[in-house]
């Protein structure tokens, strides 16, 4: 690496390219962020920060933060509408200390963008990226306008599951739009159903599910399963009908429903399955939903991209070149990443299909596989973002905490 460090050019202000901006900056390169947006915003309602994305807030010294702003989860539970017990998983199976964090997307947004303030990385909002072209072994981004920025010895593209620049400089990604997407709001606890400190589901075969997940300050981030085709923009959403099927869902939580229906602020979330074909292309690297986009049923989106974001910094402080350090990356990151897509992919269908079958066998397995010691082994280090492959997953260490450079 030379004295001064790296010009790094990063696209996108997400989770993943504000993570990764932060540690490249600190670390003595010099970083800029390019979002399309004039002012930067979080979308959607709230988010499960697993230990693995924890340990990565603790290295940006934002640990303490996000726990006193966010809602401590002890584990998961799914039920069908008739009470069966579905998966019933907790962070204790791995260590009595061991927790996930729900926490609202923009605070979790507020808290990254802080500290990229404070950070010496550069901002330049309003800048829409059409395209990045490499020139000489390095990577020029050149926005709407065709203005020129750069070069840069290296392009991080961070712009998301949807993200134009994949379509456009890896078209033979894989990078398939779920069937299934969600309704998502952020409502008032008015019942209690926060109070056991879980994420909690209900479910009725694959074509209705609702849950709630707490996020602080007795707020439930609510969600409600809908097909991708009635969730497109201008679609009107039937809520009467979201509210009576709810209701009769979750009788418990009514009164909750009812709210947010009354109050309409749901945000509607379409997701992709994504597999890139390799991380990066010359010094043009994908890190984040842009990389490697799954479903949410597993939970790891934001905290995927986080550790991308750690680790390609560590990777970079190790390296004697960008070539040999994105190789280093893929090699620690491709395997778990790899896993959890497919993971992803593999049980969403379970939850979110046109397909009866499905959750009869779900039904009939799932729960049984939660209380058998092996299974339920599996299942829990999978919830809590530490699986490394389908054979072999990391451990926590003795106060329960995942370790970054384990």
């Amino acid at each position: 690496m030379a004295s001064e460090g790296y010009q790094i050019g990063i696209v996108g202000c997400g989770v993943a390219g504000q993570a990764a901006a932060i540690f490249l900056a600190e670390c003595g390169h010099d970083v800029t962020v390019f979002e399309r947006f004039a002012e930067p915003r979080p979308l959607g309602a709230g988010l499960l920060l697993q230990p693995t994305g924890l340990a990565v807030l603790r290295a940006l010294r934002l640990g303490q933060q996000a726990l006193s702003r966010g809602g401590k989860v002890l584990g998961l539970e799914a039920k069908t509408a008739g009470g069966r017990t579905v998966l019933d998983l907790s962070y204790s199976i791995l260590h009595p200390a061991a927790h996930g964090l729900g926490i609202r997307r923009g605070v979790l947004f507020d808290l990254l963008h802080r500290r990229l303030r404070e950070s010496p990385a550069r901002l330049v909002t309003g800048t829409e990226v059409h395209d990045v072209v490499r020139e000489h072994g390095q990577g020029v981004i050149i926005d709407k306008n065709e203005q020129r920025h750069g070069p840069f010895d290296l392009v991080v593209v961070a712009d998301g599951a949807h993200s134009a620049l994949r379509q456009r400089l890896m078209p033979e990604a894989y990078q398939r739009l779920y069937d299934w997407g969600c309704l998502w709001t952020t409502v008032p606890d008015s019942a209690g159903i926060g109070a056991t400190s879980l994420l909690r589901q209900r479910v009725r075969g694959t074509r209705t599910m609702m849950g709630f997940l707490p996020v602080g300050d007795d707020q439930l981030t609510m969600y409600w399963s809908l097909p991708t085709a009635a969730l497109a923009p201008g679609v009107p959403i039937d809520l009467g009908v979201l509210q009576r099927t709810g209701r009769a869902l979750w009788p418990e939580a009514a009164d909750i429903v009812s709210a947010a229906v009354q109050a309409d602020d749901f945000s509607r979330a379409t997701y992709r399955n994504v597999a890139l074909p390799r991380w990066n292309d010359g010094p043009i690297l994908f890190i984040g939903d842009a990389a490697h986009g799954t479903s949410p049923q597993l939970g790891q989106g934001a905290n995927l991209g986080l550790v991308d974001g750690w680790t390609l910094a560590d990777a970079l402080g190790e390296c004697p070149d960008i070539p040999s350090a994105i190789a280093r990356f893929a090699e620690r990151r491709g395997s778990a990443v790899r896993f959890y897509r497919q993971a992803s992919h593999l049980l969403t269908p379970l939850f979110q299909s046109n397909v009866e079958s499905f959750g009869w066998m779900r039904d009939a397995f799932m729960g049984l596989a939660c209380r058998l010691p092996v299974s339920r082994t599996i299942a829990a280090t999978t919830l809590a973002g530490l699986r490394i492959s389908w054979l072999f997953s990391a451990r926590l260490d003795a106060e329960g905490r995942y370790r970054l450079d384990a």
